[in-house]
């Protein structure tokens, strides 16, 4: 059953990825081809860092077929942890956005071409970045429906595209009005924005490879201390992925109670935090005796 479940958030998620890689690469044609034919190059710098979002979801798609995995030897714990790692190289590619943004911004900075600025221009930017928007929030609105590291990572980095477009934009209306140094102010304000976003995901990530608690232990040992017989629930520790938690837990018990009573307490134990917490798939619970102290 767990299986049958890992497999369909699988397919869930590359579905997501295809749908984006579509769009991403529609998206970065557009910005290519009218950047190319009017010799905007601001527009074909913003294609290319289009082209890392397609990218990104190219890898993400590779991941899913390594984190679907179930567990097996030499992994007992799944394979999970590698979508924290793909989400680490998705933010590389958002540093890297910012330092493409910064570039740009201090070549303009020096240089004195001018584009053939054009009412398509403004159309092109303005459909496209309506488009990245909403495949950003797609993405996020999916990552978070199934706990994806991935997709919200990814869908940061798409999201980045929307700010890059719109200093695009700025440096656009710059040319068309006249307003020397607007576009570079836009785009280093920007290029900070994205950098941020990378810093996010690399925090979030590295908690999850570092083997970070993913529950408060407090509700679990509330949820444990319902059912008759637990005197007491401590040291509990929680760890791997958000949508795919390991936890540990020490109990006592009546020193009375024979070992078959004790062992059904056990079971009672995991059924309960596994119904009350579904994220979490496997619990060891040591079972102790109690002292005169946890009685």
């Amino acid at each position: 059953m767990m299986k049958e479940a890992a497999a369909q958030r699988a397919r869930a998620v590359r579905r997501v990825l295809w749908i984006t890689l579509f769009l991403n690469l529609l998206v970065a044609g557009a910005k290519l081809g009218y950047g190319q034919y009017t010799e905007t190059l601001s527009m074909v710098a913003d294609g290319f860092h289009s082209l890392l979002d397609s990218t990104s979801n190219i890898i993400g798609l590779i991941a899913m077929g390594f984190a679907a995995k179930p567990p097996d030897r030499n992994h007992p714990y799944g394979h999970r942890k590698i979508e924290a790692i793909v989400a680490i190289m998705i933010s590389g590619m958002l540093f890297f956005a910012c330092y493409e943004i910064f570039t740009h911004a201090w070549a303009r900075l020096h240089t004195k071409m001018e584009p053939d600025v054009t009412l398509w221009s403004f159309l092109i930017m303005i459909v496209t970045m309506a488009i990245n928007y909403g495949v950003s929030r797609y993405e996020h609105r999916k990552g978070h429906e199934l706990k994806s590291q991935i997709l919200t990572s990814d869908s940061a980095h798409t999201a980045s595209d929307v700010w890059a477009s719109l200093s695009v934009l700025v440096a656009l209306a710059g040319v068309k009005f006249n307003i020397p140094h607007v576009d570079i102010i836009a785009a280093s304000f920007i290029a900070i924005f994205v950098g941020y976003s990378g810093y996010k995901i690399v925090v979030e990530s590295l908690n999850t490879l570092l083997d970070s608690s993913q529950l408060d232990p407090k509700p679990i040992v509330q949820a444990v201390m319902t059912i008759p017989g637990i005197l007491s629930a401590h040291n509990v520790r929680t760890r791997g992925h958000s949508t795919a938690i390991f936890m540990d837990l020490n109990i006592h018990v009546d020193p009375k109670l024979s070992l078959e009573d004790a062992h059904q307490l056990t079971h009672q134990v995991i059924d309960k935090i596994k119904d009350t917490f579904p994220e979490v798939v496997d619990v060891v619970v040591h079972t102790e005796p109690a002292t005169h102290g946890h009685e």
